[in-house]
């Protein structure tokens, strides 16, 4: 067990001797790339030591200077944990500055500088520097510009002049995200006059008389207990009947199951193998999961080598015969479940994330503290919703078909539980 593991394990039943773990490993080692400067500071911020967080992080740095990463870290502490807006903004603008040109990958933190920046500046009511950092980040054609940026880059650019961008940027948005009914309806309220087209959200079907109901929750963070959220933010809203579904992402993170990029170090076979992946890669979306190397490093590591070969070889039969899907087949659940970056939402983006372990044990666990049956979903915008495990009862066809509209979403809309009504 490396000291990571170790620390995480001993986190869960003394956060003390974890700390001194992290304490003594840091100590050793300086220059460590294994995770335990963003750990430890994270353990002393869950005890309540807020100036010890901060300073494992600028200590980091200092040792790190190359490692642009603990720059982000610590904007992000500043701004998702401890609500110091401009300490975030300096800490991330310190590590902008360090890159002399843009970097399209998403193995670098220089897009997620950019997505923070670009929307905390809209929030302080900057034009002038969103308009800025929003302008350097949709020229990535990054698959994290979410509908909202294109909403918010649209009236930034309308704030300063710049309407006949604001319109190209709609027609983006409208087009890169299907069924994004908030694009369309601000567009046409902005500019009457354009005929823009909307396409409707991709589904595997419809049942009649089922209702969805997605619930809001704040950001859920890494140990947060699945089951009470689960639990608070459906009361006074569920019924006996209901089904409750919850993210596979969102319950893989209760469970701690996220490892950030720069801790990651793919080995051959992940960087042999993620080769025959599917490398497609479109404008504002992505390429498969397990085309990024340090994903597939982590779906080794769920599967073991043994079964990620086979599962290579099948899909290359499969591939040869026209046949999708076999190398998942082989692989298995947590290969198939794996999300790279940058799937999550802020702060948790630049993390691969796998599924739950157990997604049965989790659904079962909601129906114990609920009442209601449970289930686990992994969905995409393509029209596709996975009921990865379920409780008992639950019509797992019937469910799959009616969220394949993806009610839950996979941007920043914070509702990965969905109350569904009427199956």
């Amino acid at each position: 067990m490396d000291v990571i593991e170790e620390a995480k394990t001993l986190e869960k039943t003394n956060v003390k001797k974890a700390i001194d773990l992290l304490e003594n490993y840091i100590n050793l080692h300086k220059r460590e790339r294994i995770g335990a400067h963003r750990l430890l500071s994270k353990l002393y911020f869950k005890t309540g030591n807020r100036e010890k967080a901060i300073s494992v992080l600028k200590d980091g740095i200092q040792a790190n200077p190359e490692n642009r990463w603990l720059y982000l870290m610590l904007g992000d502490l500043y701004y998702f944990d401890l609500n110091e807006v401009d300490n975030a903004i300096n800490t991330y603008k310190e590590g902008l500055s360090l890159f002399d040109k843009p970097v399209k990958t998403t193995m670098s933190p220089y897009r997620y500088f950019l997505k923070r920046l670009s929307n905390i500046a809209y929030d302080k009511g900057d034009m002038e520097a969103s308009y800025k950092y929003f302008d350097l980040f949709i020229q990535l054609e990054p698959s994290d510009f979410y509908e909202s940026d294109f909403i918010k880059f649209a009236k930034v650019l309308l704030k300063i002049g710049k309407r006949e961008r604001a319109k190209e940027v709609l027609k983006i948005g409208i087009n890169v995200h299907p069924g994004a009914k908030k694009i369309f309806e601000f567009a046409k309220e902005e500019f009457p006059e354009e005929k823009f087209i909307f396409r409707n959200k991709p589904t595997k079907g419809h049942i009649e008389n089922v209702e969805k109901i997605p619930i809001r929750t704040p950001l859920i963070r890494e140990g947060d207990n699945l089951y009470e959220i689960v639990d608070k933010f459906t009361k006074g809203i569920r019924k006996k009947n209901d089904i409750i579904t919850v993210s596979s992402c969102v319950a893989a993170m209760c469970e701690g199951r996220i490892t950030t990029v720069d801790t990651i170090f793919p080995s051959f076979l992940a960087r042999l193998v993620s080769r025959f992946v599917s490398h497609k890669d479109v404008p504002f979306g992505g390429a498969a999961p397990l085309a990024n190397p340090a994903a597939m490093e982590i779906a080794i590591k769920e599967t073991g080598k043994f079964r990620i070969l086979l599962a290579a070889v099948a899909g290359a039969i499969g591939r040869l015969l026209h046949k999708k899907g076999w190398f998942y087949i082989v692989a298995g659940e947590q290969a198939a479940l794996i999300d790279d970056p940058p799937a999550a939402i802020p702060p948790f983006d630049y993390a691969v994330i796998p599924g739950p372990k157990d997604s049965f044990a989790v659904s079962k666990k909601i129906e114990e503290q609920t009442g209601c049956r449970g289930a686990v979903i992994d969905a995409n915008d393509l029209g596709n919703a996975w009921v990865v495990g379920h409780s008992n009862g639950v019509p797992k066809e019937k469910l799959e078909i009616a969220l394949s509209d993806n009610p839950a979403g996979n941007e920043d809309q914070q509702t990965p539980i969905i109350i569904v009504r009427g199956l």
